[in-house]
């Protein structure tokens, strides 16, 4: 083979070759554009969604309201995703979300799949598992934790129960990590995303396994969550979604995964109560010791005591 031949090949061959990277490189191009989109659209959606997550109800008491804030989360991705309307692609873009997770004050829920027929027919549907406790147990203990300080506690060698603010009872509980507030943080925390991780694995496997039956050929997983983005959802009520598996293109072989949080933005934990004394009117925290036990109605903001006419506690000095 002569030398010009070999020269005329090799070109060829570079040509293919820049081309095949050429042709790369604008699909991860658009690729990318699209992520940045998404990750708009779904963190848009997320915070929909906790917009309804807190409500305050007749009696000024908050409570979760997880139903709305999923059905409001839902609604806001069909419509960033531009399905909203067409009951098909929204059923569709639905079936990429494994499990949806609601943290509660003292326990979480999971939004999962299961399989139910109507009409001689299988359907995919979403259900709401019970509130599941952040439990620990130990040789000594067994703990319900909650997001904040408060805590029920089973002792087992005096086989008795305290439960209330860390600060109050851990003079009480014959338990080393309950000697330091810092340590009693740190099990709280761990216990709390222990249970959140172990639970929402096991959902997500039992999607796998009934995923098949509707098409779905995408192996589901639980990511890798860093630990600071895990401290921020359970600071507070949250909602935690998990998109897994959704093309960027019907011929791509790249697909959009990624979980995303929000935060109710309410602490429920943030309660203020009034009293009278006199003339005057006073709102107090929580755990001032000028309360009496008839608490009354909480108020969620200072300012919504001193429109009430209320003046700050000069003891707890809210």
């Amino acid at each position: 083979m002569k030398l010009t031949d070999l020269a005329l090949i090799f070109l060829i061959f570079e040509i293919l070759l820049f081309s095949m990277l050429d042709i790369r490189f604008n699909q991860l191009e658009a690729v990318t554009d699209k992520s940045n989109a998404y990750n708009t659209a779904l963190d848009n959606a997320v915070d929909d969604g906790c917009y309804f997550l807190v409500e305050e109800d007749s009696s000024r008491s908050l409570h979760t309201n997880k139903e709305k804030a999923a059905e409001q989360f839902l609604t806001s991705l069909y419509s960033n995703f531009g399905v909203i309307g067409q009951p098909a692609l929204e059923e569709k873009l639905k079936r990429y979300i494994p499990v949806i997770l609601v943290t509660d004050r003292d326990g979480f829920y999971v939004n999962y799949s299961e399989v139910t027929v109507m009409g001689g027919e299988k359907h995919l549907v979403k259900r709401w598992s019970e509130k599941i406790p952040y439990a620990y147990e130990d040789d000594k203990v067994i703990c319900s934790f909650t997001l904040d300080n408060y805590v029920r506690v089973f002792d087992k060698a005096s086989n008795t129960s305290v439960e209330g603010d860390y600060r109050d009872v851990k003079d009480m509980i014959s338990c080393s990590f309950f000697q330091e507030e810092e340590q009693f943080d740190e099990v709280r925390r761990n216990t709390v995303i222990n249970e959140i991780e172990k639970n929402m694995e096991n959902y997500i496997n039992y999607y796998n396994e009934i995923a098949g039956q509707f098409g779905i050929t995408y192996k589901f997983w639980l990511p890798l969550v860093d630990r600071t983005d895990w401290d921020r959802t359970i600071d507070n009520v949250s909602l935690f979604v998990i998109f897994q598996g959704y093309p960027y293109n019907a011929a791509s072989i790249d697909t959009y995964n990624r979980y995303a949080f929000g935060g109710a933005r309410i602490r429920k934990s943030r309660a203020f109560y009034i009293t009278e004394s006199g003339n005057k009117r006073y709102y107090h925290r929580e755990n001032c010791t000028r309360l009496t036990e008839t608490l009354g109605n909480p108020y969620y903001s200072k300012k919504e005591c001193a429109k009430d006419g209320a003046f700050p506690c000069p003891k707890c000095i809210p």
